[in-house]
């Protein structure tokens, strides 16, 4: 018969092992970001890593689903070869890209790994994920760099082999022009010769503005001021002239120069109004926080799943008359800023563009009268 010693030596190894596996939990709350959900997907665990590294908090997270997180990066087929491994009763692995409340992206490694009922089928999945935001971002630099040597070799053959005869092409044809009567066939055909040269060299323009953009002067610019400004030349093109622009929020400091962020929100305000064919209404938002914040949204038709992962690769473009560069220089610009820029796009809701700046605490130099 056991001994009353015996009791009291279980109750003793029983508060050990729990003890144990405390520390154990404890530690893995303090290194990763840890959640538990049902057999559909429901949330029924989220550890304090989660709701800092997501923006919702532990309330907001509890009974959704990992679509609230949802960046839509990665292609349906990823998302759907994950739930058949995780459904099968095999643990998974890869790396997620994941959007917080504020609209910013992060980046996981991810590992699922199923609980097993008596029958072998899972009953929930613990995920279990580590941030790995700032490797990726340094990755990418890496592969942009080496791509901006290449261009940045070939812009400067371009500038010499392509623009200056077209500078020298342009000024004979304007000669023809003036020189020819205004009702005459030839006069026409001169003029849209020009037009064509003009195209190309905005196009040459844009990629030596890609590949070798000017050093930025920072200071302070002032956003709904430089917004509000940057609205009337938008308004210049006749396309776009009864296009409404609603700018919300206070003029929020940021650091930056004042003329790279004036191309920036120009060609997100440009690209918005063509979405809505010229009709409708842009909302801008402005605020301030941890960062400066500028949001751009319009009511158009979305983007495609299936392209927005290379919506801000050079040389994509979906329109005819695109050069696939102009959200590609918003990127870049924005980069050399520190800054970032990122979206989020439904058939329903238009697309959303969210651009971050650092603020101007520190009452740096007035930049450009803003």
């Amino acid at each position: 018969m056991p001994t009353p010693a015996e009791p009291r030596r279980e109750v003793t190894l029983d508060r050990q092992r729990m003890r144990e596996l405390e520390d154990f939990r404890y530690a893995l709350d303090q290194s990763a970001i840890v959640a538990a959900t049902d057999v559909t997907g429901a949330i029924r665990f989220a550890n304090d890593k989660f709701c800092e590294i997501s923006g919702y908090t532990r309330e907001e997270l509890l009974g959704q689903d990992h679509r609230l997180i949802n960046s839509a990066y990665h292609p349906k087929s990823y998302i759907r070869e994950l739930w058949r491994t995780i459904a099968s009763g095999q643990m998974w692995r890869g790396e997620l890209r994941n959007r917080a409340k504020n609209g910013t992206f992060y980046w996981v490694d991810t590992m699922i790994v199923p609980f097993l009922d008596e029958q072998g089928k899972p009953h929930q999945y613990v995920a279990i994920r580590y941030d790995i935001t700032a490797r990726k971002l340094a990755e990418q630099q890496l592969v942009d760099q080496a791509s901006l040597a290449r261009l940045g070799e070939m812009a400067a053959v371009v500038a010499h082999e392509v623009r200056n005869p077209l500078a020298g092409l342009r000024g004979a044809l304007q000669i023809l022009s003036q020189r020819l009567a205004g009702e005459r066939a030839e006069h026409a055909v001169i003029v849209e010769m020009i037009k064509r040269l003009d195209t190309l060299n905005d196009r040459v323009t844009d990629l030596l503005r890609y590949a070798k953009p000017r050093t930025p002067q920072l200071g302070r610019v002032r956003l709904r001021t430089l917004v509000e400004s940057t609205v009337a030349l938008l308004h210049r093109d006749p396309v776009l002239a009864a296009v409404e622009v609603v700018v919300e929020g206070a003029d929020v400091p940021a650091y930056g120069d004042v003329e790279l962020l004036r191309e920036v929100i120009l060609n997100l305000l440009l690209n918005a109004g063509q979405a809505m064919e010229g009709h409708g209404v842009v909302r801008v938002t402005i605020e301030g926080g941890a960062m400066a914040t500028v949001r751009v949204r319009d009511h158009g038709p979305g983007i495609p799943t299936g392209v927005q992962a290379k919506l801000f690769e050079p040389f994509f473009t979906t329109k005819r008359a695109g050069t696939g560069l102009g959200l590609a220089i918003v990127r870049r610009l924005l980069e050399l800023q520190h800054g970032t820029v990122t979206f989020e796009s439904s058939s329903s809701q238009g697309t959303h563009v969210l651009v971050t700046l650092p603020l101007d605490v520190g009452g740096g130099r007035s930049s450009g009268g803003q």
